[in-house]
């Protein structure tokens, strides 16, 4: 009788244990992460070389771009200046390459992104080169866990069914919403207000862009909405993103879109109350194995 209540007590503990490890592999993790991304960009170009284009005005930032994000043409937002889809690749514990997510063996995680509109923009030219810097406001993003991957070919002209600045793509926005949020604002000292930043070569329009997220909604909010991080500015924000991009391969543009990027998304997470509660049923287990094995 001893033996086999011990084997029962050490087969729940095996069960809880194999069912932490199994809910791990669907993305739960707790600590240090990131995101690894890649995403198509539809994005305003074609501001000049004065060194401020616009400055702290979305309408004269408007009227000053020689080209308009395709993705805000007929828009919700026609003032958007940034907008796409983004796949998540890997979702991995830094401190330790512990891999949480892949794509296509545990789904799929695809994105879109819009509402970034540019405020401030400058240029500046050294030795026949010129960078140009954007500072923008607004931005909303949203996560959703699907069967199959995003399908860049559709591009990002708005249509029916599809406009990223009023959240709807095809075959991602009819998925399982698993996060959404904002960009925060305090991306760089240099401009508080602004909620991304991005500079890139004028002429090839390679470059980065850098920004902060805060966590609204989806499945896994009370997961990864921590505020555990601190911008140049003081605030608090639950992610990091910060990407490279360009359209080297002429990839993007084929399908209309501006540019493709990479990149990682970085934050903080906490473990669902569902995995502490599996980690206490296993030692609830192991401790009543342990006390029937003394008796």
């Amino acid at each position: 009788m001893l033996k086999s209540k011990l084997a029962t007590a050490a087969a729940a503990v095996v069960l809880s244990f194999g069912a932490i490890g199994s809910a791990q592999a669907m993305g739960i993790v707790a600590g240090d992460f990131k995101f690894t991304i890649d995403n198509y960009d539809s994005g305003t170009t074609g501001y000049g070389t004065a060194a401020v284009a616009c400055l702290n005005n979305v309408t004269a930032c408007d009227a000053a771009a020689g080209s308009k994000a395709a993705g805000s043409i007929g828009s919700v937002n026609t003032s958007a200046d940034t907008m796409g889809i983004f796949s998540v690749g890997l979702i991995t514990k830094i401190s330790t390459g512990e891999v949480f997510f892949t794509k296509g063996v545990d789904g799929y995680l695809t994105g879109v992104f819009g509402n970034l509109a540019d405020h401030t923009v400058g240029t500046s030219c050294n030795l026949g080169v010129c960078t140009t810097t954007t500072f923008s406001s607004g931005g909303t993003w949203a996560l959703y866990m699907n069967s199959t991957d995003y399908d860049p070919t559709l591009g990002p002209t708005v249509g029916a069914g599809k406009d990223l600045n009023a959240g709807l793509y095809p075959g991602i926005t009819s998925g399982s919403l698993w996060l959404s949020g904002v960009f925060g604002a305090g991306v760089s000292s240099a401009d508080p207000t602004a909620t991304y930043q991005s500079s890139y070569n004028s002429s090839t329009i390679a470059g980065a862009g850098q920004a902060y997220l805060d966590v609204t909604g989806g499945s896994q909010k009370t997961k990864y909405d921590t505020n555990t991080l601190t911008d140049p500015n003081g605030g608090k924000h639950d992610l990091f993103m910060d990407i490279t991009f360009n359209d080297a391969d002429g990839k993007a543009a084929a399908n209309g879109w501006t540019v493709t990027s990479a990149g990682q998304i970085k934050g903080n997470a906490v473990p669902e109350p569902g995995t502490m509660a599996l980690a206490g049923l296993a030692l609830l287990g192991a401790g009543l194995a342990s006390r029937r094995r003394k008796s």
